[in-house]
């Protein structure tokens, strides 16, 4: 006789959906909560980011009202102090804000600027240099501007005003700010001025190339490789792209429009190593990167720091002229931890800056720089450097590699007139050498 398993039934539905449906129903609930609890967190996280960026743009009206009463070296640098830290805290703010509440490009750029002309200004009063008309006019100016924006977004935190992470907003907000004030013009050398923004490439040919001497020039650095052409791509530098995908893995390599000079190509590691490698090792790997470096146009390269991550080892290096080393024009190499072959080649900053420079006799001696370092710091390597201090403008030093008990230091005395243009904490990790 055929027996048939008994089944208890709830309602219509056997028991067992009933339970699979309770189940899924919780799950369900617990994901919603969930999700909701993240958006209430972005939530409140963007007001306090509102609130953050009205505060600080407040506090910056008022440091920059106070270096235009400011006469003393001692408070101008004190509020050029106040200004930078004030500008960091509301690009900080600005970058927690959904892009449609603010002119995020814009202002970004504004605050930026702003903190670094006040670094600028306060190098000069601490070099013992009072402000020229000019620029109290231009400190005026951003006052002004800073006056408009910090009375736009003041209004959204006492109106409730708020976005969400969305971007979309609480109360009768508007997505787009209409009211944002014209940014002002500074006229300064700084990494991050207008007239830095606006440089050309100096270490590229004058003649242009089309796309067909691109592949060219491409594929007689990959003789080996089946480039493919994958567009241009538009810049201060405009390059043209190409890639290859086959047994060799990927690569990826851009051709200069100017000159026709490679400026970048990027292959794929072997391996995975992360530990940091020995000494021999590190050796191994600084050899080869010099000797690509030599076969490939590059002479006189000079290495510093290197980091290492996912099978790869990257060394920065810098040009040589006549023993001084230029570090505006650095290379990156790119090492296979695995193979010890060069898979990567980042030359942009060579290709924006090399040329021939004159470098002038340094005014101070060696030992005059050692002088002027700290007691407390032991002295082991001092060489000659130009130094950047803004695309425009480069200052010759004697670079003084010094260390305090396990701790290594650099710092960089002006070879003219002794001041310490820099001073930097070198910080050995399990990635490589990172500079501070």
């Amino acid at each position: 006789m055929i027996r048939f398993s008994k089944k208890i039934w709830l309602f219509g539905l056997p028991a067992i959906l009933l339970v699979g449906f309770a189940v899924l129903s919780v799950s369900y609930l617990r994901q919603r909560t969930e999700l909701a609890e993240q958006k209430r967190a972005l939530d409140a996280q963007t007001e306090n980011a509102c609130h953050a960026l009205a505060n600080d743009l407040k506090d910056l009206e008022i440091a920059l009202s106070k270096l235009e009463a400011a006469s003393t070296p001692a408070r101008l640098s004190k509020t050029f102090s106040d200004v930078k830290r004030l500008s960091a805290g509301a690009v900080r703010a600005l970058s927690l804000l959904p892009g449609a509440y603010a002119d995020d490009e814009g202002l970004m750029r504004f605050l930026t600027r702003a903190g670094d002309y006040a670094d600028t200004l306060m190098d000069r009063v601490l070099n013992g240099q009072m402000l020229t008309e000019q620029q109290r006019t231009a400190l005026s100016d951003l006052r002004g501007c800073c006056a408009e924006l910090s009375a736009t977004y003041d209004g959204d935190v006492q109106e409730g005003n708020f976005p969400r992470a969305d971007g979309s907003f609480y109360g009768d907000g508007e997505t787009e700010k209409e009211s944002i004030p014209d940014y002002p013009s500074l006229l300064y050398d700084g990494p991050f001025s207008e007239s830095s923004e606006q440089a050309e490439p100096l270490g590229l040919p004058d003649k242009t190339v089309d796309e067909a001497e691109a592949t060219k020039i491409a594929q007689e650095w990959f003789p080996d490789r089946a480039l493919a052409f994958d567009g241009r791509t538009e810049g201060t530098i405009v390059t043209y792209d190409f890639s290859a995908a086959d047994e060799a893995g990927e690569l990826y390599v851009s051709i200069t429009e100017q000159g026709g000079e490679l400026l970048y190509f990027m292959g794929m590691p072997t391996g995975g190593k992360n530990d940091p490698p020995s000494d021999e090792e590190s050796e191994r790997m600084h050899r080869a990167a010099s000797a690509y470096l030599d076969a490939h146009g590059f002479p006189s390269m000079s290495p510093s720091y290197a980091q290492y991550y996912a099978g790869t080892t990257v060394i920065n290096y810098a040009a040589v002229q006549n023993g001084v080393i230029l570090y505006a024009d650095l290379v990156k190499v790119y090492v296979d931890r695995e193979t010890e072959a060069v898979i990567g080649l980042d030359t942009q900053n060579y290709r924006f800056h090399h040329r021939a420079r004159h470098v002038p006799a340094p005014v101070l001696s060696e030992q005059d720089a050692i002088d002027r370092i700290s007691d407390a710091l032991t002295v082991e390597q001092v060489s000659l450097a130009l130094i950047p201090k803004c695309n425009t403008r480069e200052v010759l030093c004697y670079e003084c590699k010094c260390r305090l008990d396990e701790t290594f230091f650099i710092v960089y005395i002006n070879a003219e007139n002794g001041a310490e243009e820099e001073l930097f904490e070198v910080l050995n990790s399990a990635e490589g050498d990172l500079v501070v």
